[in-house]
């Protein structure tokens, strides 16, 4: 049997840590798991040859900040699966494209919607902190 590298096991990990009741229905009591799973989460996405730019991330959050609804919303499943395609041997790119899409499809309401955007905000804004702060450099 082969073994899982342990970024990957970890970053699974994460991935399903981030399910619809913390990050759709987050109170002020799991805000801060939230915070710091999508901390995690983002310092691995920065990582290795199978990295999700930042490109990559702000395409999909200028979606989901100029939904007004859940049905807007809906449609941005149809431009994951797009980007993911495009990307179809970054098996990071996917796994986070398929949670997105898992997590719209579980959206029933407009706080969930809000809660969506303010954790597509929080893993932006994380990810390109790791980048700048986090990520491996090249040896010179």
């Amino acid at each position: 049997m082969k073994k899982m590298h342990p970024d990957i096991k970890k970053e699974k990990e994460l991935l399903n840590k981030l399910s619809s009741d913390l990050v759709l229905d987050c109170t002020g009591d799991t805000y801060q798991d939230l915070i710091e799973t999508v901390k995690k989460y983002t310092s691995l996405l920065v990582k290795g040859p199978q990295s999700v730019s930042t490109t990559q991330l702000r395409h999909i959050y200028g979606e989901v900040k100029k939904a007004d609804s859940v049905k807007n919303l809906l449609r941005l499943q149809v431009r994951l699966a797009y980007l993911a395609g495009r990307n179809e041997s970054n098996n990071k790119f996917k796994a986070l494209t398929d949670r997105l899409s898992f997590l719209i499809k579980s959206i029933k309401n407009p706080k969930q919607l809000e809660n969506f955007q303010e954790f597509c905000t929080a893993l932006v804004a994380y990810h390109k902190y790791n980048e700048k702060f986090h990520k491996p450099r090249g040896k010179s």
